[in-house]
């Protein structure tokens, strides 16, 4: 094993209930509807829009939250709503061990399907950015589990040297393994075909 690629939202990261709140924040400040069931729509339609497109681009995602939850939305909307999930982040010590002790081992990387500066933001404030060798977002990528996703990984390295580590099982497991890699399913489900932990800090059981 070389690499382990990391997914970051529910993964390195663990939902909050900051998250939703940052949609209704960015709702609210800007004057639009943020009632619950509008919420969630919006949300669905930004997991939805994951599943009709190749990339992540703003534009597109506010002309398709747009088209599908009947707002006006501009791209204003993604920039605040981006800048509200930032103020979202606690550390996890025990995940900046584990991640430290892995960084030590293995070249570390995140492919994700929000926007990269987002991301390394979040990772900054997490206490992580500083053990992956790269972020990649779905922005100058393609959405998993499109199959060029793993292109950037696998032109330094064999899938079968690669483990990919996530919460979705059909993004993060099956598809990885589709293309040669090992997959870590982060769920607390139990599974006899996929191997799984509960938390990052198994990890360290595992390497």
């Amino acid at each position: 094993m070389k690499a382990i690629i990391f997914d970051i939202d529910n993964t390195l990261i663990e939902w909050q209930d900051n998250f939703f709140n940052a949609i209704v924040k960015t709702l609210k400040e800007d004057g639009h509807d943020y009632s619950l069931e509008k919420v969630h729509k919006i949300f669905d339609t930004i997991d939805e829009n994951e599943a009709v497109k190749e990339r992540l681009e703003k534009q597109d995602l506010v002309n398709f939250i747009n088209e599908k939850c009947y707002t006006n939305l501009t791209v204003d909307f993604v920039d605040k709503y981006m800048t509200n999930l930032d103020y979202c982040i606690s550390k996890d010590e025990s995940v900046i061990k584990t991640i430290e002790y892995l960084s030590k081992k293995y070249d570390l990387y995140v492919i994700t399907n929000w926007f990269t500066e987002c991301q390394k933001v979040r990772l900054e404030k997490s206490g992580l950015l500083k053990y992956f060798k790269d972020v990649i977002g779905a922005d100058i990528n393609y959405f998993k589990p499109d199959p060029r996703t793993f292109d950037v990984i696998f032109k330094k390295y064999k899938p079968q040297d690669c483990v990919y580590v996530g919460d979705s099982l059909k993004k993060d497991v099956m598809f990885p393994i589709s293309v040669g890699m090992k997959a870590i399913w982060k769920t607390n489900e139990n599974s006899e075909k996929y191997q799984t932990i509960k938390k990052i800090s198994d990890l360290m059981n595992i390497f």
